[in-house]
């Protein structure tokens, strides 16, 4: 047995032995060292260096959610119509279409003798697919957005190099989808019914995504023309806030002056194109042989002739000067616009759609000068808001924000410059915004209109702010294009006010809690051409309502980080 037991411990002791050569006959790897991330202090707070680079990152983001309330009301475009609509100021206007409402009822879309007796006034009655009434309309929406953004960073002997993406995802139910409700039945006579409404609108979009490098900013990011831009308010107003493509350089003179050129993609700031141009004249480009009357325009057939944006051509041309001093800042921008235009048969057969009765190169052009004043001797963090801005050919450059259509608002998402409706509820009687009207003299005629815009935030605790801002803005068209020329609905001119207020409270850094609340005003020119209130309330429509008022409510719950 001792003998047995002295065999085994032998054997475990070869054992180990034999396995303790092996062991050190194997190659050894040492561990890599482990890389912590580190701090990156050079550009601010937040910042870190990606591990085995250089380049400093900082990610950051923001939750929102949002409920709004709109005293919800009717609406009716008198534009658009597809017959002959207006005799005013044209000579020999066909009345093939019209009727006498005191004879005859009348029926959607037709011209209305608004006299006995032969008289050459017409009236247009909107159809049932231009109508809207208020209950088909909500009252509240609900509204949730996810951002998330990169800031990258890394020195270079020429100064930093910058890359900035943000982009964003939108949900919204209600009045996100403002002035897109859908109708879907006929006309009778005294009777309107509409009955789909517009679904939740889902979106993600590239806010913004740009590169910095020695005073290039190259991508896409704020127009280089802006100011303001909607720092305080949650709802829109007024005066430019557009997001572009664009090419820029900025140069520093020292002191706080600098000085910015920027080539900005046009697309982003095109408006819709007008038309006042019906087919059946019986003067003008329309005639035939020997001056016949012809259901045409420029040598094309058709009764409607809409207008619509031609290719781009030319981007927008922006410059600014700015100075930026411990006082505040000012700015003074300016901007060129192309607007190439043209005419279409709408009503023609397809062998002449892809050729244009008229088209126009028009160039317009916008000037703004803004002032920022800090108030800290009030309270710590107050600001005073001011800027002007005129525009001709270029309403874009007054009218709001370019991405009013990517959050919700639908307008049309191939005219971005149109900014928003009017009225948020698309309440009363709503024109679109357009950069020039086509009338019968053949060409495209432009717009003017100027708007002005104020804002100041006061911090009455350190963690409760208000704001108060508001803007003003008008816009001016033409004589031919507001009487009709052509034997369509004249255009109307638009006079808009948006005054507002809110309060915020943070509790926490980058934890906000606000309410909101705004008063829009909307006031028109009656159309030429349109039906008297009489024959509009004969038939089942309201009266024409030239000024439109809405009050509006928000309450916002966001984080950013």
């Amino acid at each position: 047995m001792r003998m047995f037991k002295g065999l085994l411990l032998g054997s475990a002791a070869a054992l180990v032995s034999v396995a303790g050569a092996k062991a050190a006959d194997l190659p050894t790897r040492q561990a890599a060292p482990i890389e912590y991330v580190r701090i990156c202090d050079t550009y601010g707070s937040g910042f870190f260096y990606i591990p085995g680079t250089d380049t400093c990152l900082k990610v950051g983001g923001l939750v929102l959610g949002e409920i709004r309330s709109y005293d919800a009301g009717y609406s009716i475009s008198p534009l658009g119509a597809t017959g002959t609509a207006s005799g005013l100021g044209v000579p020999g206007l066909s009345a093939a279409s019209a009727v006498n409402p005191f004879t005859t009822a009348p029926t959607a879309g037709s011209t209305i003798r608004t006299g006995a007796g032969g008289a050459t006034a017409f009236g247009y009655v909107p159809s049932s697919t231009q109508y809207a009434n208020a209950r088909t309309r909500d009252s509240y929406g609900w509204a949730s957005l996810g951002r998330i953004e990169l800031d990258a960073r890394t020195g270079t002997p020429w100064g930093t190099l910058r890359s900035f993406i943000r982009v964003d995802s939108f949900v919204g139910t209600g009045q996100a989808n403002t002035g897109s409700i859908q109708t879907s039945s006929s006309f009778t006579t005294g009777n309107y019914t509409n009955v789909v409404n517009s679904a939740v609108r889902e979106t993600t979009i590239v806010s913004k995504a740009f590169i910095q490098f020695a005073g290039l900013t190259a991508g896409r990011a704020q127009s280089m023309f802006d100011f303001y831009a909607n720092a305080y308010n949650y709802q829109n107003i007024s005066g430019s806030n557009a997001t572009t493509q664009l090419l820029a350089y900025t140069y520093s003179f020292g002191g706080g002056f600098s000085s910015t050129l920027s080539v900005e993609d046009v697309s982003a700031r095109q408006a819709g194109v007008g038309s006042t141009v019906t087919g059946t004249v019986s003067t003008g480009p329309g005639l035939g042989a020997g001056g016949a009357a012809v259901a045409g325009f420029g040598g094309i057939a058709g009764t409607t002739f809409t207008g619509n944006p031609a290719g781009m051509r030319l981007p927008d041309i922006v410059g600014n000067v700015r100075v930026d001093q411990p006082w505040g800042a000012a700015q003074l921008s300016a901007a060129g616009h192309q607007v190439r235009a043209s005419l279409f048969s709408s009503t023609a057969g397809a062998g002449t759609y892809g050729f244009p009765a008229a088209t126009d190169n028009a160039y317009g052009w916008a000037i703004q000068g803004g002032l920022q004043l800090n108030a800290d001797y009030l309270s710590p963090g107050d600001k005073l808001w001011l800027q002007a801005a005129y525009e001709k050919g270029a309403v874009s450059y007054i009218w709001g924000n370019n991405l009013a259509s990517s959050y919700g608002t639908v307008n049309g998402l191939r005219f971005q410059g149109s900014g928003f409706t009017p009225s948020d509820t698309s309440a009363g009687w709503n024109s679109n915004i357009y950069d020039c009207v086509f009338t019968f003299s053949g060409a495209c005629e432009q717009q003017s209109g100027w708007s002005i815009v104020g804002a100041y935030k006061h911090y009455w605790l350190p963690s409760l702010a208000s704001a108060v801002y508001g803007s003003y803005t008008q816009i001016n068209y033409s004589n031919n294009a507001l009487a009709g020329f052509g034997g369509a609905v004249g255009v109307a001119n638009l006079k808009g006010t948006r005054v507002g207020t809110n309060l915020v409270w943070t509790p926490v850094k980058g934890f906000d809690i606000g309410a909101e609340f705004m008063y829009v005003n909307s006031t028109q020119s009656r159309p030429v051409g349109l039906a008297t209130d009489a024959v509009l309330t004969s038939v089942g429509l309201p009266a024409y309502r030239g000024s439109t008022n809405e009050y509006e409510g928000r309450l916002r719950v966001q984080r950013a980080f």
